[in-house]
């Protein structure tokens, strides 16, 4: 099949999928419609103060009232756990400091955190603290343990993860069960001893906790995602030595082959690792994270992001809340305005470089391949292409003396190859500093095509993108809130995390030098990415997801959890 032909057919058909999902997510009219849809859905009554939540949603202008999945399947199963047990747990993960999780605490309608975090993190849970403010009056009492951390934490065994589900929708079955008397309201008040007054003090770093192993620098994809992955999977009775190959059998059950090379049919399954056990070599978190404190019980993990294999539960990312990588469309251009290349500045932060492990990182790879791209043949003045404008830039970290060496030679003879290098000496010889310099986020605007790829964990970058007048790839396999209500190729391009032959011909056809009607597609994806992105994933979109999933998240740590639910009277 012609590239040209497979896209149509992708977009096409995204287009489709993503017309239903909104139609579907935002199908409820009235409070009672949507506790009916949510019944319809789940199986089970919605949370105490759902009709706080709904009228929050209507007043925020939320275009997702009835599709909230996502939460639904990280905390199940949660329900095959005493609510005591949990709690238990959660001050477990308080209590031992070395895991690098503070508490935020919601008491009697107003919201706090724990008081010893390190002074760089501060800032996470004050963005928290803001993006609970507006609702916190109408919560539970609850201790939300919030992972400081860009890597994801928890993976379960598929044969434990199994039990789990099946305990828990026996637990949240007995909701529904004929003769049982709901009530609108949480025992929040009636047994003081359910969560602390105050804050306990934590044990000293040094002392660890027994649930957890340190795998910084140590691969994790046979630790950690194999065995959350069913027996018969490839995950589970195949390894992959040979880095030189590709590993084919890998890609099937996500990818089209076309004549130009493969592109991603499918995400979720491209970002489901247990069909893709080549994945422990092309991935800097999974080969060698550079921290990485990992556990397979389950515990009430809270975090900005994870991989398949993992169960953290997710959480808008107080990053983006925060707008640390900041859009201001004062700065972009108009489409017609920007500079027909591939951008991306970036570091290799994806994990720990040891033993030249850094050349199956994703970013190192993606820079080889681009200045291979870059510099294989000068196009002639009859025969435009793609401008590549990639780099790493800034300093390098993370890394053996050895490989540090090596990346920082590696990376600037890319540069300089690619007439990208700044040209000035670094004159402090203790710091290992690139010849490109860091690029401003906003000079990203001047770009047709921009890429986004994993780091250490979930990037921050994803979403200022989708909001600009560029085109925008994803390359990565980590999970975030959003994905649920975003499609690939109707929203954004998606990319293999293996790059090759077929990721550059996309990049090729999207600028529209040899393809006819490329240019169209892209502008196309560009701006549907960004009407939506405005429109479903603002900071009040993450207010009223973080609020849905704090009322769930309050009633199953209740007592009394299968008594509770919002019954509706109309008028």
């Amino acid at each position: 099949m012609p590239l040209s032909q497979a896209v149509k057919e992708l977009t096409a058909a995204a287009n489709a999928r993503s017309t239903n999902w909104e139609a579907g997510a935002a199908r409820s009219q009235t409070l009672g419609e949507a506790i009916e849809k949510y019944k319809a859905k789940y199986g089970l009554l919605p949370p105490p103060n759902f009709d706080k939540w709904y009228q929050f949603a209507l007043a925020n202008g939320s275009p997702v009232i009835d599709d909230f999945t996502q939460i639904h399947n990280d905390l199940l199963p949660f329900w095959s756990l005493e609510p005591s047990t949990i709690r238990q747990r959660t001050s477990h993960l308080a209590e031992h400091s070395g895991l690098g999780i503070s508490l935020l605490r919601i008491r009697n309608g107003t919201c706090d955190y724990s008081p010893n975090i390190p002074g760089s993190h501060r800032w996470m849970m004050d963005s928290m603290q803001r993006m609970v403010e507006p609702f916190v009056k109408w919560l539970p009492d609850m201790d939300v343990a919030m992972n400081l951390g860009d890597e994801c934490r928890m993976a379960i065994s598929f044969e434990e993860m199994r039990e789990h589900k099946s305990v828990a929708r026996k637990a949240m079955a007995n909701m529904m069960r004929p003769g049982n008397r709901l009530q609108n309201s949480t025992t929040m008040n009636l047994n003081g001893s359910q969560w602390p007054s105050s804050w306990s003090a934590p044990l000293p770093n040094k002392v660890p906790s027994p649930f957890f192993s340190d795998y910084i620098r140590w691969q994790i994809y046979h630790d950690l995602v194999s065995p959350s992955c069913p027996p018969q999977s490839l995950a589970r009775g195949k390894r992959w030595w040979d880095w030189s190959t590709l590993c084919v059998e890998c890609m099937l059950r996500h990818t089209i082959f076309t004549e130009e090379g493969s592109v991603v049919a499918d995400v979720s399954l491209a970002k489901d690792l247990c069909h893709q056990p080549d994945i422990a070599h092309l991935n800097g978190f999974i080969m060698s994270p550079a921290a990485m404190l990992g556990t397979n019980t389950l515990f009430p993990i809270f975090s900005q992001g994870r991989v398949g294999g993992f169960s953290d539960i997710m959480i808008p990312s107080p990053w983006n809340f925060d707008k640390k990588s900041p859009y201001n469309e004062s700065l972009d251009r108009a489409w017609e305005d920007k500079s027909e290349a591939l951008f991306w500045r970036g570091s290799s932060s994806d994990g720990y470089a040891a033993y030249s492990s850094w050349m199956g990182f994703l970013r190192a790879r993606f820079g080889n391949e681009a200045h291979e791209w870059a510099t294989a043949t000068e196009p002639t003045p009859d025969e435009e292409t793609l401008k590549i404008n990639v780099s790493f830039a800034g300093t390098i970290s993370k890394c053996h003396q050895v490989d540090c060496d090596t990346e920082l030679h590696t990376f600037n003879k890319w540069a300089k190859d690619m007439h990208l290098a700044s040209g000035e000496i670094n004159h402090d010889e203790t710091v290992r500093r690139l010849s490109t310099k860091i690029a401003p986020f906003e000079d990203n605007w001047n770009f047709r095509h921009l890429i986004d790829m994993d780091g250490a964990g979930f990037s921050g970058r994803f979403l200022p993108f989708l909001k600009s007048h560029s085109l925008v790839y994803r390359a990565g396999i980590f999970q975030a809130w959003f994905d649920e209500r975003l499609t690939a190729w109707q929203h954004y391009v998606p990319i293999d995390i293996r790059l090759g032959s077929g990721a550059w011909a996309l990049f090729d056809f999207f600028s529209g030098k040899r393809h006819k009607g490329g240019r169209e597609h892209a502008q196309k994806i560009a701006e549907q990415g960004r009407t939506w992105a405005l429109k479903a994933l603002r900071p009040e979109d993450m207010q009223i997801y973080m609020f849905r999933l704090l009322l769930e998240w309050g009633r199953v740590v209740d007592d009394d959890r299968e008594h509770l639910g919002l019954v509706y009277a109309r008028d």
